[in-house]
């Protein structure tokens, strides 16, 4: 087989068809490991490194494609509805920790969110609705960054907007549960409001040609979901199922992230129309034989070598079984992209990384042949 470009191999194997080989995605380098990917490069650390640098560290590991965060929305925070004094004391939240999202952070790292009535909740609906996307000059940046590293062999796919974990973190896993019950109709409408400004930033992306794109919507914890499932359709389906159709309709792909198991909202994802589904996280209890049996024919399966058993704890050995074992249950016919089953973590060795590519590109090849031995 012909060897195609990164580009090329990410569509065909979302196109559920079998390209040159198993393509890679990396969804982040924590910059503890991109630093030791740069120790590797030779690059000085004691100059000024690029703004660009694990996309560099990215091609230099063999990634196919990565993350680029592009979250390019002006959320007008003049308007920013005002959280009640009452409600900033009851749940211990500053009030200058609140961002426009209506989540409460300390420092880098989420603490709750604040739409604790109905009262709230409307409020920040319609705030929501008065977002819109950035300038056009923003996108096409973005278009020269998509071309450059095309160029190298790289695909940097977007990532932007959100609909189930804003909805939930919006609200406050402390009192999401309490809003779905009682104000049900309210948390769609938030969903919804999510959806549209999520949809019109993608078309901003599908309008320069660039025909994939990211949800970073994480909705699972380790052994289940943070909605009920059966809420979670009710709520979530109808909006990814309308960006699936814009995004089909502009000849792009729609791809979808959240850690934990969402074994439970697969089904849903795929009546939606949803594309792919990330990172399949193995220490969630994640397994890709039965997911390709069940699944596989209809939604792209991404992810699932273990960042942390694996990549960190493991050996070369380790991470060559797991590889090999990966693309033995899920790559044959298409439609599996094989990545870790989180970010690329700090703690990840790098000789294990590298492994994890290597081997995929000495034994990815399509067709695929017997991997393990019996």
């Amino acid at each position: 087989m012909i060897d195609m470009d990164v580009h090329e191999r990410i569509i065909k194997t979302l196109e559920h068809e079998e390209p040159d080989r198993v393509p890679t995605l990396a969804q982040f380098f924590d910059y503890p490991f991109t630093k030791k990917v740069v120790e590797k490069m030779g690059i000085d650390e004691s100059k000024h490194l690029s703004k660009h640098i694990m996309y560099e560290a990215a091609i230099h590991m063999g990634f196919d494609s990565i993350w680029y965060h592009y979250d390019r929305i002006r959320t007008h925070s003049h308007k920013k509805p005002k959280v009640p004094k009452e409600i900033l004391k009851e749940y211990n939240i500053k009030s200058d920790g609140v961002t426009e999202w209506a989540q409460y952070y300390e420092g880098e790292w989420y603490r709750d969110g604040v739409l604790k009535t109905p009262e709230l909740l409307k409020e920040w609906i319609a705030y929501i609705n008065t977002w819109e996307p950035a300038g056009d000059i923003h996108f096409k940046s973005f278009k020269k960054i998509w071309d450059s590293y095309l160029q190298k062999g790289l695909v940097t796919i977007p990532t932007g907007g959100s609909v189930a974990f804003a909805s939930w973190s919006m609200i406050g896993i402390n009192k999401f549960a309490y809003m779905i019950r009682k104000h049900f109709n309210l948390v769609k409408e938030l969903a919804k409001a999510l959806g549209r400004i999520t949809k019109e930033l993608q078309n901003c992306f599908f309008e320069k040609g660039i025909d994939l794109v990211f949800i970073c919507d994480d909705w699972a914890l380790k052994g289940s979901t943070i909605y009920n499932p059966k809420y979670w359709n009710e709520i979530v389906t109808p909006v990814y199922k309308e960006l699936a159709k814009n995004a089909h309709k502009q000849g792009a792909r729609l791809l979808i992230h959240s850690d934990g198991d969402v074994s439970e909202t697969i089904p849903y994802l795929i009546n939606s129309g949803v594309d792919g589904i990330d990172p399949l996280e193995y220490e969630s209890g994640m397994r890709l034989k039965p997911l390709k049996e069940e699944y596989g024919a209809d939604i792209c399966l991404i992810g699932n070598i273990s960042a942390t058993y694996v990549l960190t704890y493991g050996t070369i050995e380790d991470t060559i079984e797991a590889t090999k074992q990966a693309i033995q249950d899920a790559a044959k016919g298409g439609g599996f992209i094989l990545g870790a089953g989180s970010d690329i973590l700090s703690t990840c060795k790098y000789e294990n990384v590298k492994a994890m590519i290597d081997t995929v590109k000495k034994y990815g090849s399509y067709p695929i042949r017997r991997l393990i031995e019996k």
